[in-house]
């Protein structure tokens, strides 16, 4: 008989949200107390339904607490353009007699930490919003949680600016906030390290191909069909490089952290100390790392890349879970 580790999500699904909630569901190790949603990929009206319908399809039927509509500070574009419209590549599902449970995601990150007695996991795949406002509220909520793993940031390239990975860049004050309120085990798991947890031409095929057995096949078969068309849609236009890059390998980038959640040793780490930039003209949004020692102290743990079959198994072992 295995304790299970109580864990919360903060996330904004996306397409990879739902692969790596689908995967911290059905690894078996946590007991997922709940789920808040905060804007991101697509507006907070978007992701807070995808969470709500998510926990139903996964048979996770855990409280969904709405988080934070708008970024602290300043306005950006979304990424409708990446996960569809709805943000779940446009698949198509029903709310049915599903409501959100009364009050906000910040007061129960707070609640289920205080209930759970420093025994509390936190991942947190979106904008840090929702993660920042609980640390104003509550500045010894970081105390309370046992292990805290991002997918944020980026140690060279970003994906929203050369510089900044989206789910910081869309709120790079949160992101601050959070660097500096003293997580005593905190995860990085940035845009360097997905793009080591990526599933080949071949099995994205296998992907799209998951059998009726499988109650996830609607879904998958979607987000495949929906990445597919996609990327026809870039060739030929100033993104064809990216397209052409983007055909050979698919990333889920919140898989990663799934994966990381689920196996640390599934991938190596540096420990540094990481800020966020929330005022360069051309940096705005940029994940700077302490290499050489300034700061004289480190504050998270940099996941360097992870072991790509490891993840293979590990992604496919957690779908076969949903076979009935």
């Amino acid at each position: 008989f295995m304790i299970k580790r109580p864990l919360i999500i903060d996330c904004d699904p996306g397409t990879d949200d739902a692969q790596c909630i689908m995967m911290l569901n059905a690894c078996g190790l946590f007991d997922i107390r709940g789920i808040t949603p905060v804007h991101g990929n697509v507006p907070l009206e978007f992701t807070s339904k995808n969470a709500l319908f998510l926990s139903k399809y996964y048979g996770i039927n855990r409280p969904v607490y709405k988080g934070a509509e708008e970024r602290l500070i300043v306005r950006l574009p979304r990424a409708e353009y990446v996960h569809g419209s709805n943000g779940l590549g446009g698949f198509e599902y029903d709310l049915n007699g599903l409501n959100f449970a009364d009050g906000k995601a910040w007061d129960f990150l707070y609640g289920e930490a205080v209930k759970q007695k420093g025994q509390l996991e936190l991942v947190a795949i979106g904008p840090l919003t929702n993660i920042a406002i609980t640390i104003m509220k509550h500045p010894d909520f970081p105390k309370l949680i046992k292990k805290f793993v991002i997918m944020g940031g980026a140690r060279t390239a970003g994906n929203a600016t050369p510089l900044a990975e989206f789910n910081i860049y869309q709120d790079p004050h949160a992101a601050e906030i959070v660097f500096k309120a003293g997580f005593e085990d905190f995860t990085v798991v940035d845009l360097q390290c997905c793009m080591t947890a990526y599933l080949t031409k071949e099995e994205e095929e296998k992907l799209g191909a998951t059998p009726k057995n499988n109650s996830l096949c609607g879904l998958m078969h979607q987000v495949v069909r929906h990445r597919q068309e996609n990327l026809r849609k870039l060739k030929g236009t100033k993104y064809n490089d990216l397209a052409e890059q983007e055909g050979k390998k698919m990333v889920f980038c919140d898989a990663a952290a799934a994966a990381v959640m689920i196996d640390p040793t599934i991938s190596k780490y540096q420990d540094y100390y990481m800020m966020c930039e929330t005022r360069g003209d051309k940096t705005f949004g940029q994940t700077v790392i302490d290499r050489l020692g300034f700061a004289g102290t480190t504050n998270i743990h940099l996941a360097l890349g992870v072991d790509r079959d490891r993840f293979r198994q590990l992604y496919f072992d957690c779908l076969k879970k949903y076979e009935v």
